[in-house]
């Protein structure tokens, strides 16, 4: 048998019909395989128009993901129960405040990239879950400022530095970015990655060549190291302050999705 819409209440999210609860609200089916699948794949989205202030109802949900998975967890969709998917519903994940600006929480989800990034650093690769999180906790402020660059955030990294010369129009593609995490590694103060610090410029001309072997590179290997340069040359970073969550339990979420 059909669903019949008398059922049907509205989501909470896009307005559109809901037959049930999904992950602790009411949800379509659109939304909640929306949800269940930015948890699973731990996707970090940027908002297309860079306010955080898209519309999401029925007919633009699927304009900006990024408005749409920070409405789905304004409203404290459960992201514990979609990752223990076979266990009870019931269980709740690390609380987030209810917030009605979603803009300040575009931070702890470029936050949580850099957290994401840093794990996943092919320097990290060999070293025990503990020693992979003392790795984060040291260097994941830095990729933190460097996402901040490619988001187009000058205007907040201004508010942490007295060098007005900040990089601007930085852009990269996700190998690049990979590169340039390794990069900042390589140059990290860590005891854990001391053996790393002659990669430094194995990395840079790995970056370099593969830049010069794509036909539409989105930034340039100049201009990409001289930004990593200047956040080294005006750090250490502190931006806890942008966050609306601890770092801890960013961080903690973030191991918990990837399996560190």
């Amino acid at each position: 048998m059909g669903r019949k819409d008398t059922a049907a209440v509205v989501c909470e999210i896009c307005g559109d019909k809901s037959y049930g609860r999904h992950y602790g609200v009411w949800a379509c089916d659109g939304c909640s395989c929306f949800f269940k699948r930015s948890v699973r794949k731990n996707i970090i989205y940027t908002c297309i128009a860079g306010n955080w202030r898209c519309v999401v109802d029925k007919g633009r949900r699927n304009w900006c993901p990024a408005c749409r998975l920070a409405k789905c967890t304004k409203l404290n969709m459960n992201r514990l129960a979609v990752q223990n998917e076979r266990g009870p519903r019931k269980l709740r994940c690390i609380t987030i405040p209810r917030i009605n600006n979603l803009n300040s929480f575009k931070y702890d989800m470029i936050f949580s990239k850099a957290v994401s990034l840093t794990g996943k650093c092919i320097l990290l690769n060999f070293m025990i879950s503990e020693q992979r999180r003392e790795v984060v906790e040291e260097n994941c402020q830095m990729i933190f400022a460097l996402l901040l660059l490619l988001n187009g955030d000058q205007t907040t990294i201004r508010r942490f530095t007295t060098n007005e010369n900040v990089p601007s129009g930085v852009s990269c593609d996700p190998e690049q970015l990979r590169l340039l995490v390794c990069i900042i590694l390589s140059q990290s103060k860590s005891n854990l990655l001391k053996f790393a610090v002659p990669l430094e410029g194995f990395y840079k001309f790995c970056l370099i060549r593969y830049t010069s072997q794509n036909d539409d590179p989105l930034g340039s290997p100049v201009c990409l190291i001289s930004t990593v340069d200047w956040l080294y040359e005006n750090g250490p970073w502190y931006l806890n302050s942008l966050l609306r969550s601890s770092t801890e339990g960013l961080i903690n979420e973030v191991f918990s999705a990837e399996k560190f």
